[in-house]
């Protein structure tokens, strides 16, 4: 098996490893399901974004107010200590100006960052469809040039064949993450990755062994949505999130109900070779 990355366990896709799933069984973040494909989300859970807006407009108030201090310091200078008081109101106005960029950074991301960037699979075809913003993984400080890159998102097509499950803890409370690895069959090598839930059931591992059943081709599923209502500030603060949408060509290929019908459509839409990574133009 491939090298996974430090920390992340192997998730095996063998159903009989797993408990059989049952079809009254939810799915984590299911958008919208059929026979033919399944759509899942990966956004936060939806008080991350309220308080990442309200953590970075408080810290960005909070330097304002400083440089204002600042300012305002200058014009009341000792003229006994005109040298302290003036390095000490310059330096707290440099300061704060290089310390706002931060909140100013944060606040930029949770309005920017897309609603949401799901994932489809397609059990007709084989195929994994990634909507994935351009920001590097495991970004805590958010330059302008990555918060940039939000506003192209990278399509990414693999086979379901090369997709294996790893796992991971993280947080104060050891959430458990799930996410797909994609493997190079023939050198056994891992080529990319993507999160899937990042608040998994790490008790069953329903999510994966439901997602298991499904590629396999169990009839009868549930696809009812576990999506709760949000709240009236959640809600607020995802007005100013862009929603995503799935370009025309990848949308109707994510959804074709055969190989041959799959491969009309990206003949059509000139898709083929452009898989990875498809920019949305």
């Amino acid at each position: 098996m491939a090298e996974f990355k430090l920390g992340y366990k192997h998730y095996p896709k063998d159903l009989v490893k797993f408990k059989p799933v049952k079809n009254y069984d939810e799915l984590t973040n299911l958008r919208f399901g059929n026979d033919t494909l399944i759509e899942i989300g990966r956004t936060s859970g939806q008080i991350d974004r309220t308080l990442e807006m309200a953590l970075a407009l408080s810290g960005s108030g909070m330097f304002l107010f400083a440089i204002y201090a600042g300012i305002s310091l200058l014009h009341d200078v000792n003229p006994y200590s005109i040298y302290s008081d003036l390095a000490f109101s310059l330096g707290l106005i440099i300061f704060s100006l290089f310390a706002l960029t931060l909140p100013l950074s944060q606040l930029a991301k949770a309005v920017i960052w897309p609603a949401d960037y799901p994932v489809r699979f397609n059990r007709k075809t084989g195929k994994v469809y990634v909507y994935e913003p351009r920001l590097s993984k495991r970004h805590y400080y958010f330059p302008l040039r990555e918060i940039v890159k939000l506003y192209k998102p990278v399509i990414k097509v693999y086979d379901w064949q090369n997709i294996e499950g790893m796992v991971t803890r993280k947080g104060f409370f050891l959430q458990q993450e799930v996410c797909a690895a994609v493997v190079d069959l023939q050198t056994d090598t891992l080529m990319d990755y993507f999160s899937l839930w990042d608040n998994a059931n790490y008790i069953n591992h329903s999510e994966w062994r439901w997602l298991l059943s499904y590629m396999n081709g169990m009839p009868n599923m549930n696809y009812k949505s576990k999506i709760r209502g949000r709240f009236w500030l959640g809600r607020l603060c995802n007005c100013f999130a862009p929603e995503f949408s799935w370009p025309e060509g990848i949308d109707k290929a994510s959804r074709a109900e055969s190989l041959e019908e799959l491969a009309k459509i990206e003949q059509q839409y000139d898709l083929v070779g452009k898989h990875y990574p498809y920019e949305q133009p």
